[in-house]
């Protein structure tokens, strides 16, 4: 499953890995980047412009930051939240 079920939940988030899985995916695929305090994220875009209601870089934000950040439902056709 491709950054999870993001064609049910936004991608890389836990519902979209939740929906793969009860899915029936064998695995997922997600992608990781790292934050300001030197924790690793998951996230796809250098930036939260496509999937965040708040511009940013990922690299410039804190693990605690981006955690307290609404995931919108980028490109996700369900509208299920993250």
């Amino acid at each position: 499953a491709h950054r999870g079920a993001s064609a049910h939940a936004p991608e890389n988030t836990a519902a979209a890995f939740a929906r793969a899985i009860a899915d029936g995916a064998d695995g997922v695929e997600l992608d990781v980047r790292d934050a300001a305090c030197g924790t690793i994220v998951v996230a796809h875009d250098p930036t939260l412009d496509r999937v965040a209601l708040r511009p940013g870089v990922v690299a410039d934000l804190t693990a605690a930051e981006l955690s307290d950040i609404h995931v919108v439902d980028a490109g996700c056709p369900d509208g299920v939240p993250g």
